[in-house]
């Protein structure tokens, strides 16, 4: 993953390709000019974090200003990725937004008990994704004061 990684100020880690397009779509509309990672599995985003950690810690990269995370991820589930995040130090202003297609209340519960900043039901309709979504990633990319952030 080493050769891999590249420190961009948002991660998405989202397994369905639809829905990953999408999400980059409304990034690059809301915030032009955004360089962002897509990371298709959980395992990856664990692979991405640990290098980012190792990354942070030498002074070769900040910390991103978003991370969007599905919770229903291959290999790694999100929750895990979640928990995973929270137990980096160097990664503790890092906003994590979960976006899923869950209503479940213990998928929220759990995600905020992990850690999650936000918790946010992918719109199923096209026309509601943008502005949903690009309500979310306006807040934290241009709103939201981060400290130290890419």
């Amino acid at each position: 993953m080493s050769g891999d990684f590249e420190p961009v100020p948002v991660v998405l880690v989202e397994d369905n390709v639809n829905d990953a397009e999408l999400a980059l779509r409304v990034v690059r509309k809301t915030v032009p000019g955004t360089a962002t990672a897509h990371l298709e599995d959980g395992e990856r985003a664990v692979q991405y974090i640990d290098a980012l950690v190792t990354a942070v810690k030498g002074g070769a990269a900040a910390v991103p200003r978003l991370l969007l995370l599905d919770l229903k991820l291959p290999k790694i589930d999100g929750l895990d990725v979640l928990q995973h995040i929270r137990r980096q130090t160097e990664l503790k202003a890092l906003p994590v937004v979960v976006l899923s297609s869950s209503r479940e209340p213990s998928d929220v519960s759990r995600a905020f008990a992990y850690g999650a900043n936000s918790f946010v039901v992918k719109p199923v309709q096209f026309d509601q994704y943008l502005p949903r979504i690009g309500g979310v990633v306006s807040y934290w990319m241009t709103l939201n004061e981060a400290p130290g952030a890419v």
